[in-house]
């Protein structure tokens, strides 16, 4: 429906602009529709960990040191891998371009980490500052990482990291929307 002379494509007319009464759906009708379970839904355990322990650590590490979470990634994924440039970073963090250029940016700006520019292609490594501050991250982060998995055994370790290790590699599989649309006879 086009309004006249606009060119403004608008919705179909609603209920009430048609004078029709909104069709009723009782709650009981309503708990017979699906719901996602969130005590059995594995995506969810996924986003409240990372997301509790992402905030907290963030919040804590912009406290004591000025460096946010995004910082943190970098500075760690630099320490164990020198020499990288910007899409070695966003390919190693699963990070948007953007953000990881920010991110080099203000490293740079507080001498945490350095550039050794061959042309367009900057290799980044850590300054001394930023060795010291990996340093830190390094043993905070195993630390929670041990009271993270208290009560779980090394082995119980190994089994959880294959099965996160399944899980990502699974990722794309996943986030194919078209062909899951397809498996359910849904349109896109």
């Amino acid at each position: 429906m086009t309004r006249a002379g606009s060119g403004l494509r608008l919705p179909p007319r609603t209920w009430h602009e048609q004078g029709r009464e909104q069709p009723m759906t009782s709650l009981e009708d309503r708990k017979q529709e699906p719901t996602i379970n969130r005590h059995t839904f594995v995506p969810h355990y996924l986003g409240v960990l990372s997301n509790n322990f992402i905030w907290s650590q963030s919040r804590f590490f912009l406290e004591a040191y000025g460096t946010g979470v995004n910082e943190i990634r970098v500075i760690s994924v630099l320490a164990d891998c020198p020499n990288l440039t910007a899409t070695g970073l966003c390919e190693a963090l699963v990070m948007n371009k953007s953000i990881v250029s920010r991110t080099v940016r203000d490293l740079l700006e507080k001498g945490l980490i350095q550039s050794g520019s061959t042309g367009r292609k900057q290799q980044l490594t850590l300054t001394d500052a930023g060795y010291e501050l990996n340093a830190r991250i390094v043993k905070i982060s195993l630390a929670r990482e041990k009271r993270l998995l208290d009560g779980l055994s090394e082995t119980d370790k190994v089994i959880l990291l294959g099965y996160l290790a399944r899980m990502a590699n699974n990722l794309d599989y996943a986030g194919d929307f078209d062909s899951l649309l397809r498996e359910l006879g849904m349109k896109g």
